[in-house]
C-alpha cells in the first residue's frame, strides 16, 4: 500500500502557512530555521480534510495533537505532551481537525 508523501510548511517569521516554501527545493530555502515542516499522515478526518503532523483533533470531547513516533512506527495521538496508546490509522470517521499547534496553541490538551 502506498500513500502520498507531502508536507506543509509554517513560516516562523510571518506566522502563517507558506505555499512559497513548497515551491522550492530544500537547497533553495533555509530548511531548518525559516520553516516548521509537517508531514501528511496519508489520512483524512471525518470531513475529508487531510490530517498533518501538528493538527489538533477532537475525538469524544478530548483534544489530541498528531505526532509521529519512531519506536512505534506510526502516527499517534498526544495529550499534553504524553503519547497515548491510540494509533492514528485508517479508521478516521470519528476524528475531526479543529486546528493546529501553530494557529491554535490554546486548543492543545483541553476538552472539547
Amino acid at each position: 500500500m502506498s500513500r502520498e508523501i507531502k508536507f506543509r510548511a509554517w513560516d516562523k517569521e510571518f506566522k502563517r502557512f507558506s505555499e512559497k516554501a513548497l515551491n522550492h527545493t530544500i537547497a533553495d530555502i533555509n530548511f531548518h530555521t525559516d520553516y516548521e515542516w509537517m508531514q501528511y499522515t496519508g489520512l483524512k478526518d471525518k470531513n475529508g480534510k487531510e490530517i498533518y503532523e501538528g493538527d489538533i483533533l477532537a475525538i469524544n470531547n478530548t483534544r489530541y495533537v498528531v505526532g509521529y513516533r519512531v519506536y512505534s512506527g506510526g502516527w499517534q495521538l498526544e495529550i499534553k505532551n504524553e503519547y497515548c496508546a491510540e494509533m492514528v490509522q485508517g479508521n478516521c470517521e470519528l476524528l475531526e481537525i479543529i486546528g493546529n499547534i501553530y494557529e491554535n496553541p490554546d486548543l492543545v490538551g483541553e476538552t472539547a
